[in-house]
Parts: structure tokens; sequence; C-alpha cells
């Protein structure tokens, strides 16, 4: 019971931290096609797997207490999303590693001093898809491991234990 509810939880959690990572790189895929150009694959693919995960974990979210999945088969496309989201984060992470965004500016003029800080939008909108997708890579490793601690449980256990086994 306390893997079902620990998956639970994990999955809102995958939910609200994968939304922004679309909507982020929606932003550079809008960019791009304002300009005529095509956006670019280290964008194009982490976005194309955060939708699909999303929509994966929003189905699994309600359907996998019900029994409709095999909690086994959760666990291995869990998996799957493990390794692509890796890929993502690692095409994204060209691009948003090596920068900074902050930098900081001052000048002095007419007996006043004036600093400031300015802060790359664009850089800053890398890095946070950057972070929230190594957040979810995470997410998902350790969702694959409750569904299989979950399975394996199931199926060493009797009829009447299978049926609240989840939440």
């Amino acid at each position: 019971m306390l893997a079902g509810t620990i998956f639970f939880f994990l999955r809102i959690l995958q939910i609200i931290t994968l939304i922004p990572i679309w909507g982020i790189l929606a932003w550079f895929v809008h960019q791009a096609d304002e300009r005529g150009l095509t956006a670019p694959d280290t964008v194009l693919c982490l976005f194309v797997v955060a939708i699909l995960a999303t929509a994966w974990a929003l189905v699994t979210l309600f359907l996998f207490h019900r029994g409709r999945f095999t909690d086994l088969w959760v666990a291995v496309v869990d998996l799957c999303f493990f390794g692509v989201l890796i890929a993502g984060v690692v095409l994204l992470g060209r691009v948003a590693e090596n920068t900074d965004c902050v930098g900081a500016w001052s000048n002095a003029g007419w007996g006043y001093w004036n600093v400031g800080v300015r802060v790359d939008r664009t850089c800053s909108m890398y890095k946070a898809a950057w972070g929230l997708g190594i957040l979810n890579v995470l997410l998902f490793f350790f969702t694959a491991v409750m569904a299989g601690m979950i399975w394996r449980r199931g199926r060493d256990a009797t009829v009447g234990e299978r049926r609240g086994r989840y939440w």
C-alpha cells in the first residue's frame, strides 16, 4: 500500500514538473516558427518527450489503480521514458550548460555609481527546462521502481490481498 501511495504522489509531481518543460520549449518552437525556421533538434527532442511523458503520466495516474495496466508494463514504459528523457536532457544540456545567464554590470558617471544585474531570458529558460528534465529523469526512475515493487508484491499475493493493493 505504501508503494502505491508513493507511486501516486510521484505521478502527480511528474505531471506538475513536465507541463512547464513543454510550455518553455513550446516558446522556443514558436519563436523559430515565427522566423520561418525549424526548431532545433535539441529543443524538439525534449519537447516531444515531455508531451508524451505527460500523456503517459496522466493515463497511468487515472487507470493504474483500476488494474487496466499490468504493473510490469508500467515499469517497463517508465524505464523507456527514463532513457528517452536522459537523451533529451543531454541534448538540451549541450546548449544550457556552457552559458552564464546572469551578468553584473556597473558604470560610474556624474558623481553616482550604477550597478545592475542582467539576466538572459533565453538562457534562463533553457536552464529551467534542463533542470526540470533532470528532475523528471529521477522521477521516472523512481516510479519504475515503485511499479516494479507493486508488481512483485502483487505476483506473490493472493487474490484477496490484490484488491486494495494500490491506495
